[in-house]
C-alpha cells in the first residue's frame, strides 16, 4: 500500500509519501567517457506498440539492434548499445512513445538513464521477449556505471491532498 499526504497552503507544499520499498541493482546509460547508451522504459502498451515505436526511432537515428525485456504484461525495458552524447539520448527518448515519464524526468534530473538488472518484488524474472535486428554492436561492460537503488513497490496509491487548489 502506499499513501502520499500533500498539504498546500500560503503559496508551500508539504508533501509526504509512506511506501513499501525495495532495493535494486541497475546500471546507468553513463559510461567513463561522458557518452551514453540507449535504454528505454515503456509503459502502458502493447509489445506490437513497443516494438513500433522502437524501430521508428531505431531508423531515425541509425541505432543499433535493440533488445527488448518484460516481466509484466505492458511493460518493457529496452537496451541499444549505440553510444550517443546526452543531448541525443533525451532527443530519442522524446521521439519515443510509451517512455514512462518518470524514467524520462529522473533521466533529465540526474543527467542518465537508470535501468534495473534484478526483479522486482512479486513479478517473475526479466526475460528477452524481442531483437530489433538493425546492426551489432559490443556491449561496453567494463564501462557500465553500476548502482542500487530504492524504488516504491508500489507506484500508484491513496492520495489526500488538503489545502489550496
Amino acid at each position: 500500500m502506499r499513501w502520499n499526504l500533500r498539504i498546500r497552503k500560503f503559496g508551500y507544499n508539504f508533501f509526504v509519501n509512506l511506501s513499501n520499498i525495495q532495493t535494486l541493482e541497475g546500471v546507468t546509460s553513463l559510461l567513463k567517457s561522458g557518452k551514453h547508451i540507449v535504454m528505454w522504459d515503456l509503459e502502458d502498451c502493447t509489445l506490437e506498440q513497443a516494438e513500433e515505436t522502437l524501430m521508428k526511432v531505431q531508423i531515425s537515428y541509425n541505432l543499433s539492434d535493440i533488445f527488448i525485456f518484460s516481466d509484466k504484461e505492458r511493460s518493457y525495458r529496452a537496451w541499444c548499445f549505440k553510444i550517443v552524447n546526452f543531448k541525443t539520448l533525451l532527443k530519442i527518448l522524446l521521439d519515443t512513445d510509451y517512455v514512462d515519464w518518470n524514467f524520462l524526468y529522473y533521466t533529465f534530473k540526474r543527467k542518465k538513464a537508470t535501468l534495473r538488472l534484478n526483479n522486482k518484488k512479486n513479478r517473475p524474472k526479466q526475460e528477452l521477449v524481442s531483437v530489433l535486428k538493425s546492426y551489432s554492436v559490443s556491449i561496453p561492460k567494463k564501462a557500465l556505471e553500476k548502482v542500487v537503488y530504492d524504488t516504491g513497490i508500489e507506484k500508484r496509491g491513496i492520495s489526500i491532498i488538503l489545502g489550496e487548489k
